[in-house]
């Protein structure tokens, strides 16, 4: 969440004037995408930038039409205008080869009134002798600092950057580099779903203000939207990505979504997946989990709208059992039944996504670790698997806890309902809550 006291410097202009490919230029990512098609940015992408050792937040704004055209477009035109009050930095963008439109003279007069503190930036000039042109085409709207500038090219980016640190230095004092404690303390949660599956609502919710687009259509969510927040001494982005789905042909950006939402799990150190409760569980969702255990990503699952399920009076004990029957083949993973209608069991997806991040830092020693598997051979419910193991080591470097497993049995193979049975026995026995991951060795050598 961008606080009072955190500079946030926001992009804003008509469609197709190349808000987007500014943005991407500026923070070195692909984040937002860019689209021939007017108005595909609905959302406010926020990302966090350091230049130069000054830090600021830098939103994409969507592209809106002043005159809206329906109740959608005009959420999107409020949102953006009322984000422009609360920005420090306002960076209108216009387009050189479209010139000074009447929609761009309405945008700048609505700045102007909300006080907005303003740098024109005059895009897609591409030669250096059309850039005194550009400015002496806008100069009389007054702006004290105008910036010609092609995104597409790169050119003037390093400049716009220059230009937000001389500002936020005038306007406040540097702060300080994180110390590596608090980088330690930093993670990510990617929040995914399929449309409609209650995302932007939870954050919104989260945060007490409409900070992301929402609307009863599906899918009006289309980029992977960054919000920053502090919960218990922890600094946590939250990932809101487009909603997963099947290839519709009306939408003609559909795989572009699908792509960068499953890239936003790559980068994420715990997933959250958002189910509808009042929906079926689906090849879909099975699919998309099936997805994050491969890239071996720690994932939640969270049944929303549980508010729904109360009203109706239905047997809440009866329909957990239920979804947990449709999804026993995720049995291990952590179920979470939330409502953001009623406040019910936000923070609980919090909670559990730090103990999980904190569980992949935990070092199991090895004298722990081979009482462990001693024990286990003992107790009669154990599974078999633990009759062929000689001794076990943590392997050290690795993102996730990581166990080699020597066996005596060259050429033994395990099934993978063995090595399952053997990844939860130790998430069990020493408290893990994050994904674990085991090797079998043969054991060349006896052990010391």
């Amino acid at each position: 969440m961008i606080k009072s006291k955190d500079f946030f410097v926001l992009i804003i202009g008509r469609p197709n004037v190349g808000k987007s490919t500014i943005f991407n230029k500026i923070t070195g990512k692909t984040s937002a995408l860019s689209s021939k098609i007017a108005g595909t940015t609905l959302d406010l992408n926020i990302k966090k930038i350091s230049f130069n050792g000054t830090d600021f937040f830098v939103s994409d704004s969507g592209g809106f039409n002043v005159s809206p055209a329906n109740e959608t477009e005009k959420k999107i035109r409020d949102k953006v205008f009322e984000y422009s009050k609360k920005a420090g930095l306002v960076l209108f963008t216009v387009d050189y080869k479209s010139g000074f439109l009447p929609e761009d003279r309405e945008i700048f007069k609505r700045l102007k009134k909300n006080g907005s503190n303003i740098i024109l930036i005059i895009n897609k000039v591409d030669s250096p002798r059309d850039a005194s042109g550009a400015e002496s085409e806008f100069i009389g709207l007054g702006i004290k600092t105008v910036l010609a500038v092609s995104a597409e090219k790169g050119t003037g980016i390093y400049e716009i950057l220059e230009k937000i640190a001389e500002e936020i230095n005038i306007k406040k004092p540097v702060k300080p580099q994180k110390t590596d404690e608090e980088n330690e303390k930093s993670f990510k949660i990617a929040i995914i779903g399929k449309p409609n599956s209650g995302k932007s609502t939870y954050i919104n919710t989260l945060l007490k203000e409409d900070l992301l687009f929402t609307d009863d259509k599906p899918g009006t969510t289309r980029d992977s939207i960054d919000t920053y927040i502090r919960y218990k001494e922890r600094s946590i982005t939250l990932v809101d990505t487009a909603g997963i789905r099947k290839k519709n042909k009306l939408d003609l950006n559909s795989e572009a979504f699908q792509k960068q939402s499953l890239n936003q799990i790559k980068r994420a150190d715990v997933v959250v997946l958002f189910m509808d409760v009042n929906s079926d569980v689906t090849h879909e969702d099975l699919s998309l989990l099936r997805r994050i255990t491969l890239d071996k990503k720690p994932v939640i699952i969270a049944f929303t709208k549980w508010d729904l399920k109360e009203k109706l009076q239905e047997n809440a004990v009866q329909l957990k059992n239920e979804i947990k029957y449709k999804l026993k083949e995720f049995s291990g993973i952590p179920f979470v039944y939330i409502s953001s209608k009623i406040n019910k069991n936000l923070n609980k997806i919090l909670d559990m996504s730090i103990e999980i991040f904190d569980s992949r830092s935990i070092k199991i020693k090895k004298k722990d670790l081979n009482r462990f598997i001693e024990t286990a051979k003992t107790e009669p419910r154990s599974g078999r698997i633990y009759k062929y193991i000689s001794y076990g080591v943590q392997k050290e470097g690795e993102e996730i806890p990581t166990f080699i497993f020597f066996t005596g049995n060259k050429g033994k193979i395990f099934s993978m309902t063995d090595i399952k049975f053997l990844r939860n026995s130790i998430k069990e026995a020493f408290g893990i809550k994050s994904n674990v991951e085991v090797i079998m060795e043969y054991k060349k050598y006896d052990a010391d």
